[in-house]
C-alpha cells in the first residue's frame, strides 16, 4: 500500500522529461494562490510529495512529531546538512569574486549557502514547483533561480560563469541527459572555469543504466519510469564523457567528509574547461 501512495504521488507531480519531479503544471501556480502565510507549508508540503526530499517520515526520532512538524525538522537538517557540503566539498574550489551556477538545484538549500559566499550565483533545475519551492524557502538577492531549458539558460551569457557545481545530480541522469548537461555546461563556463561534480561510481547498489534498462518485470518498467534514477558509472566512463566535450579531468577523489549518510562512498570529479 505504501508503495502504490508513493507511485500515486510521484505521477500527481511528474513533469514532462526524465526524472522531472514536482515538474507538474499546477504546483506553481497553485503556490502562487497561497497566502504569504501559509506560503511556506505548503512549500515543504510539496517537496514531500517528491522522491528527492523528505523521504524518511518512518524514521523513529520523529515519532512525536505531526506532519507538519516533521517537515519543519527535515527543512533544518536539510539547512544543516548543506552548510557542511558547500564547507567541505564546493567551498575549497572557488572564490568569493566567482559567478557560480549550481545545475540541478532543486529546493535550493545548498545554492543559497553558495550565496553567502560566491559574488553571483545561479540556481537551474528542471522542475518548475521545485524552483517554486526555492523561491520561497531559500531565496537571497544575489541568487537567481531559472529553468534548466533553453529559454532559462539564455538568462546567462556564454563563457560567462567562474565555476559550475552539481551535487547529487548527475548519478541521477541518463548518459543522454547528461551529455545535454555538459554541453549547456561548456557553453556557459569561461575558458579555465571549473566544472565540480558529485558523482556516483558503480558498486553493488549502483548499478548502470543499462542494467535498469534491461529489467522487463513491470516492477523494473514502473522503477525506471516513476522511480528515483540512481546510475553508477566507473571511473573511465565519466572521463570519456567529459572528453567529448572542451573538459580536462584534473581529478576523482573518494569523498570522505560525510556530510549526511548521502555522500558516503561517492565520489568528487573536478574537471576545467579547455
Amino acid at each position: 500500500m505504501r508503495r502504490f501512495f508513493d507511485i500515486a504521488k510521484w505521477t500527481l507531480t511528474l513533469g514532462s522529461g526524465s526524472q522531472n519531479f514536482l515538474g507538474a503544471r499546477w504546483i506553481e501556480p497553485f503556490l502562487g494562490r497561497v497566502s504569504k502565510a501559509k506560503e511556506r507549508i505548503w512549500a515543504l508540503r510539496i517537496l514531500s510529495l517528491s522522491p528527492h526530499y523528505f523521504f524518511d517520515p518512518d524514521n523513529p526520532k520523529y515519532s512525536k512529531m505531526n506532519p507538519d512538524e516533521y517537515l519543519e525538522q527535515m527543512y533544518r537538517e536539510s539547512v544543516e546538512t548543506r552548510k557542511d557540503i558547500f564547507e567541505n566539498i564546493i567551498k575549497p574550489h572557488i572564490k568569493t569574486s566567482d559567478t557560480v551556477l549550481e545545475y540541478g538545484c532543486g529546493p535550493g538549500f545548498l545554492a543559497k549557502e553558495t550565496a553567502g559566499y560566491a559574488a553571483v550565483v545561479f540556481g537551474c533545475d528542471i522542475s518548475a514547483g521545485a524552483l517554486a519551492c526555492a523561491k520561497i524557502l531559500n531565496s537571497a538577492s544575489n541568487l537567481t533561480y531559472i529553468l534548466a531549458d533553453e529559454k532559462g539558460l539564455e538568462k546567462i551569457a556564454d563563457e560567462s560563469l567562474d565555476a559550475i557545481y552539481s551535487f547529487a545530480v548527475i548519478q541521477h541522469l541518463s548518459d543522454e541527459i547528461f551529455e545535454i548537461v555538459l554541453k549547456n555546461c561548456e557553453s556557459k563556463l569561461r575558458k579555465g572555469g571549473k566544472l565540480i561534480l558529485h558523482i556516483q561510481l558503480t558498486d553493488d547498489t549502483w548499478k548502470p543504466e543499462e542494467e535498469w534498462k534491461n529489467d522487463t518485470s513491470i516492477r523494473g518498467k514502473m522503477k525506471l519510469k516513476y522511480g528515483l534514477h540512481c546510475f553508477g558509472r566507473t571511473e573511465q566512463e565519466h572521463i570519456d564523457i567529459l572528453q567529448g566535450f572542451k573538459f580536462r579531468v584534473d581529478s576523482i577523489t573518494p569523498l570522505t567528509v560525510v556530510a549526511g549518510d548521502e555522500v558516503s562512498a561517492q565520489a568528487l570529479l573536478l574537471a576545467e574547461k579547455q
